[in-house]
């Protein structure tokens, strides 16, 4: 999903000062309030930050000059209370605002009520009327079921709104967002429920919302939601029906003791009809064997898939071999992480297929593979595809990593190599790591090698994907 408005974001060096940290505006109208009002084309992007003054007075006059603006396409002032009169006046300005594309307002009181409406309500009545924005973020905002009806309308009426985040609104029902995603039609492709107690309404809603064909879904974040099996089902079904979804998001989502099973039952008889390609189910607690074997038939299912993440997910060599006979048999996603998998030098020839397939591969606090594990992974890599290797934690000493360096001087060894993540492993409390790795730099030029930035906790240098995933280091940093 796209970054949301609650990111600050400097559209340009000249619009940094109204970004920065510092001492509170007392300044009633303040410089950034100036650059809106003046349709300064230099800020796209305003972020107001909680050290900013944002009174009610200051709130209408931001909401009045953007009525008018034509530059801004992102707002963010999460975490502030919004009174009925400033959200009127932001309703006003987002209805005729044809410019902004992401809105994110509000503090956890935006969905109160107690006045015989919301704030939230109120904003959303100009959401329904606008031409042109794509994101809201309303996660954490006190959305309850008396906003339902609002949400169903600006879904419904804003016919260009394509993502909404809602998690973390406890008091919000599942029949309150069927009744807030029966508005879903046209753009919509993205919902972000991620932290929600789903009773079996919600994951009934999230089925329809799936099924439906109003829309067609690109992406679905549960993450960490809970659910119960009758749940479960009900979403595995509408997983297995929709034939665009492109990302699914369910980390940290039970499915273990059965629960996997019971989730991908429909997967298994049905198939994958979509075009699913990234898939993150790290955290699940998928260890049992009828679980690993549901998730393998998943998997399978899913033939488009290019990444896909299993860390946290204790299944160990038995379920990894599981994996190789079947999902991972004739290829792999081109990301693919086995982070604290349990793995152990015994699941070496079970990485056969990823290793001639896959580009990013993590097997992340295996401690277990040790030197003899590392030193069967690199004898396995003739002619690999793999250019992200990650062997954090992987228990590797010195004596692993100077087989390493030895590996590494044959040309055909992991070929395609770029960057290697050995951070974190036992060895780099001795004296002889860095002279290892310097040799390895030797051996490899080409090939950035972290290792410092894992075990200072310092992790600034690893480039990571939106999953978090390292893809890469960054050299500007200046990497040791």
């Amino acid at each position: 999903m796209d970054e949301r408005a609650s990111k600050c974001v400097d559209a340009s060096p000249s619009v940094s000062p109204f970004m920065a940290w510092g001492k509170p505006d007392v300044d009633p109208s303040p410089s950034w309030l100036h650059a809106i009002a003046s349709n300064d084309s230099s800020v796209r992007s305003l972020c107001v930050l909680p050290s900013r003054a944002f009174d009610e007075g200051v709130q209408i006059a931001l909401a009045r000059a953007l009525r008018a603006n034509a530059v801004v396409e992102r707002l963010s002032a999460s975490g502030r209370a919004l009174t009925l009169a400033s959200a009127r006046e932001f309703a006003n300005a987002i209805a005729s605002n044809a410019t902004l594309k992401a809105v994110n307002l509000g503090d956890e009181s935006f969905g109160d009520a107690s006045e015989g409406t919301s704030a939230l309500n109120v904003v959303l009545d100009g959401v329904a009327a606008n031409a042109g924005l794509e994101t809201i973020a309303l996660d954490g905002k006190g959305v309850s079921d008396s906003s339902a009806c609002a949400l169903a309308r600006a879904l419904r009426g804003c016919a260009t709104l394509r993502e909404i985040s809602i998690g973390r609104n406890p008091a919000l029902s599942g029949r309150g967002l069927k009744t807030a995603l029966d508005g879903a039609s046209g753009a919509f492709e993205a919902l972000d429920a991620s932290e929600s107690e789903l009773d079996d309404d919600g994951a009934e809603a999230l089925k329809g919302l799936l099924s439906s064909s109003k829309v067609s879904m690109r992406e679905l974040s549960v993450a960490r939601c809970v659910f119960t099996n009758e749940g479960l089902s009900a979403l595995g079904s509408g997983l297995a029906a929709c034939a665009t979804l492109r990302r699914l998001d369910a980390s940290g989502v039970r499915l273990g003791d059965g629960g996997a099973a019971t989730f991908f039952a429909r997967t298994k008889d049905d198939g994958v009809e979509g075009e699913l390609a990234e898939i993150d189910l790290a955290e699940c607690g998928i260890c049992e064997a009828r679980d690993v074997e549901a998730l393998d038939a998943f998997l399978r299912a899913a033939r488009r898939s290019s990444a896909v993440n299993l860390r946290g997910n204790a299944f160990g060599d038995a379920g990894m071999y599981v994996l190789a006979a079947g999902a991972f048999s004739a290829r792999a996603p081109q990301s693919l992480d086995l982070s604290s998998c349990g793995l152990t030098a015994r699941a070496v020839d079970a990485l056969k297929v990823p290793l001639s397939t896959s580009t990013s591969l993590s097997v992340f606090d295996n401690p277990k593979l040790g030197d003899d594990g590392i030193s069967r992974l690199f004898a396995a890599a003739d002619a690999s595809s793999v250019s992200c290797l990650d062997l954090g934690a992987v228990g590797l000493t010195t004596n692993g990593l100077s087989a390493i360096v030895e590996a590494l001087k044959s040309a055909q060894t992991f070929t395609n190599l770029r960057t290697l993540i050995i951070g974190g492993n036992p060895g780099a409390q001795e004296d002889s790591w860095e002279r290892l790795v310097t040799n390895l730099r030797g051996v490899r030029p080409s090939l950035d090698v972290a290792w410092r930035a894992a075990d200072g906790g310092d992790d600034s240098k690893l480039q990571r994907d939106a999953q978090g995933r390292v893809i890469g280091v960054d050299n500007s940093h200046g990497l040791p």
